[in-house]
């Protein structure tokens, strides 16, 4: 830890201390843990950040936590960073009505916030403590990615795993999906905007580059959006992408497979409404052409037209493919994958929206009969939303 306590009360962090001053208080004073309240030992060699360490025996739970040079160093720039900015910020400020300690406290006129610097992976049960405690305290946190996280694949694509998707925040309606990153060693931001599952693993993403010495705390939430063009265009080569990969599958993809072989149809069999690009994706369990395609077929299909549904019934149908872990996420809108989609069906005219919860069959369900037929109709549905589509 980089903040311990001497006998009179008095906070120290060794980092920001000059070697000759640190050598002294080694020498001269005794420091103790805020939380667990034992003695702490001085660490400050030439290849580590000074820090305080418990000793070999203690239970802290902070010590049992653990942190790495690259950890340490991140957290020290981001709180020199905010107090550059004059912004009160607390280092290690330890909170005993919630027994939490975040990297950063900081207090606005408006707003508590505690910054989280997680450069490792941790349970999401601990992620779900730690901000259910904040929010007791109405502290709003925000988590930022180290950048050892960071993985970019294209001009407009990321990785992300499990763990990565936990770390969605959206403050408002209004705003886009964002995930924050931080490379102490390069000493810049890089956050990802309006994110778009594309499949379990990847995603489409608007990246913002910040270097932090350029920039402030209140950037780093101006917000960057695609356009329903640029989105649609980027989403042709998922389309095809999709028609045309002949891989072998496994899990959940091969229980698809075989559900969409039962039907007697084939991938390239399947309408152009299938597949379609939503922002709220990060809240399903399976990718959109697996939810999507099953909603179509089963429930969609087998209406007539002129037959009306519920919201209620659709997300009844769909209910079994939506994820379990979106407790951890830091949005304030929960916005439905099924309105989105039904958003869509409606613009497409397949559907009409009758009320806020009521919807009516307009068009019977086509399927293709071979694939030219089908790449040629995903061609005229996505040019339909970059073109026409208000």
């Amino acid at each position: 830890m980089l903040k311990a306590i001497t006998e009179k009360g008095k906070y120290v962090t060794l980092a920001i201390l000059p070697k000759r001053q640190i050598e002294l208080l080694r020498k001269r004073v005794k420091f103790y843990c805020p939380e667990c309240n034992e003695q702490v030992i001085v660490r400050a060699g030439p290849k580590v950040i000074p820090h305080f360490a418990h000793k070999n025996s203690s239970n802290c739970s902070i010590r049992s936590g653990g942190e790495g040079t690259y950890h340490q160093y991140g957290k020290l720039l981001l709180y020199e960073w905010f107090q550059k900015q004059n912004i009160p910020t607390q280092l290690e400020a330890f909170i005993p009505q919630i027994n939490q300690r975040p990297d950063l406290l900081i207090k606005t006129k408006q707003l508590t916030f505690a910054v989280e610097f997680q450069c490792a992976t941790i349970s999401a049960k601990d992620i779900q403590h730690r901000n259910t405690g904040y929010e007791r305290l109405n502290i709003l946190p925000i988590w930022i990615l180290g950048g050892n996280q960071f993985n970019r694949i294209s001009t407009n694509h990321m990785a992300l795993n499990d763990f990565t998707l936990q770390f969605i925040h959206q403050f408002s309606s209004k705003l886009p999906t964002t995930i924050f990153y931080f490379c102490p060693q390069r000493k810049n931001f890089s956050i990802i905007h309006d994110l778009i599952l594309t499949s379990t693993n990847r995603a489409l993403v608007n990246f913002t580059f910040k270097k932090m010495n350029e920039t402030s705390f209140p950037k780093l939430f101006t917000p960057s959006y695609f356009s329903e063009k640029r989105l649609f265009s980027l989403w042709r080569p998922e389309k095809r992408k999709f028609r045309l990969k002949n891989t072998n599958v496994y899990g959940r993809e091969y229980i698809w497979k075989k559900w969409l072989y039962e039907k007697r149809l084939h991938v390239q069999h399947l309408p152009s409404i299938v597949h379609l690009p939503i922002r709220s994706q990060y809240s399903m369990s399976v990718p959109t052409w697996n939810w999507q395609s099953r909603f179509i077929i089963d429930f969609l299909h087998s209406l007539k037209v002129g037959d009306s549904f519920s919201l209620k019934q659709a997300a009844q149908y769909l209910r079994p493919f939506q994820s379990d872990n979106t407790n951890n996420r830091f949005i304030v809108p929960k916005v439905s994958p099924i309105v989105e989609y039904l958003t869509y069906l409606h613009d497409l005219k397949i559907i009409q929206i009758m009320s806020s919860n009521l919807y009516k069959k307009c068009k019977p369900i086509t399927f293709y009969n071979h694939i030219e037929q089908s790449l040629e109709g995903d061609d005229e549905l996505l040019n339909s939303f970059m073109y026409n589509h208000n």
